[in-house]
């Protein structure tokens, strides 16, 4: 697959939580040195980074690249070569830590909306309008997304449900039938547990859409449709930070469609909100 210099970056952060050693080394020289990386040899690269050239051809392939050479060409062209590389020594600069990270989220915004499929957007808007229940499940720090997104839907009329057990989830899964759906949300793509409820959901005939920073991961290979969340946790180079923004865009924007397709539905969110007024000074 041909990779643009957006997917490139994408392919980079998504697997923040998931390079070996080697790889990770690789990763931190393309994040905090890319000039050094693009005009690099080969062998100048492994010997910076202390691995061995099959190491970096390895990790090219894995990346879905043709070799050494396409990642440089990629690298020249991203984001990536502008950045302004991360204060790895302390916290002394507070500013630019600040800066980094608006920078940061800004990035992770923008991918995520550019990422859009609207064939992609067009048919989960419709899934979603036309769903009997809708389940949203999420896990760990990702679980306030799912309960954000259930706010919403069920805002503009759309019964929408999760729970925080996984337990629990399973067995509302089992009721679910053919006219239902879910929603998966989950940053690396590769959690067991979301897994299997999205076996038992396929077994019912239960459309399931994901949202994930992995497009190539279990959890999007198994949905029926997946939403791609872009991810720029670099603050702390070696260390991987989840970041929830990403997949409250994804969830914000889809709701925002859904009312921009039918602009009734304002009136249900005006409703809800005269109803909750009361408990508000």
């Amino acid at each position: 697959m041909e990779a643009t210099n957006k997917e490139f970056v994408n392919r980079i952060y998504s697997n923040l939580g998931n390079y070996s050693k080697s790889e990770k080394k690789i990763v931190d020289l393309i994040i905090s040195d890319p000039k050094f990386v693009i005009n690099a040899t080969i062998s100048q690269l492994a010997n910076r980074a202390d691995i061995s050239e099959a190491s970096v051809s390895r990790f090219c392939k894995r990346i879905d690249l043709d070799g050494f050479h396409h990642l440089k060409v990629l690298l020249a062209q991203s984001s990536l070569i502008n950045a302004e590389p991360p204060n790895r020594s302390s916290f002394a600069g507070q500013d630019k830590t600040l800066d980094k990270l608006m920078s940061n989220k800004e990035e992770e915004i923008q991918a995520t909306l550019e990422s859009f499929d609207k064939a992609n957007i067009k048919k989960i808007m419709s899934i979603i309008k036309n769903a009997r229940l809708m389940q949203i499940m999420a896990e760990g720090n990702t679980f306030p997304v799912a309960l954000d997104a259930c706010f919403k839907f069920n805002q503009i009329g759309q019964l929408a449900f999760t729970a925080s057990s996984w337990e629990v989830a399973m067995a509302q899964t089992l009721n679910l039938t053919d006219s239902d759906a879910v929603m998966v949300i989950s940053n690396s793509g590769e959690s067991r547990q979301l897994l299997q409820l999205i076996k038992t959901a396929k077994s019912n005939h239960v459309t399931v859409i994901a949202l994930t920073n992995n497009e190539s991961s279990p959890i999007a290979v198994q949905a029926d449709y997946n939403v791609v969340t872009a991810s720029r946790g670099t603050i702390f180079m070696s260390e991987y930070f989840f970041s929830r923004v990403s997949a409250v865009t994804a969830i914000e924007a889809i709701f925002m469609l859904l009312i921009a397709d039918d602009p009734r539905l304002k009136r249900k969110i005006q409703e809800h909100e005269l109803l909750i007024s009361s408990q508000k000074i």
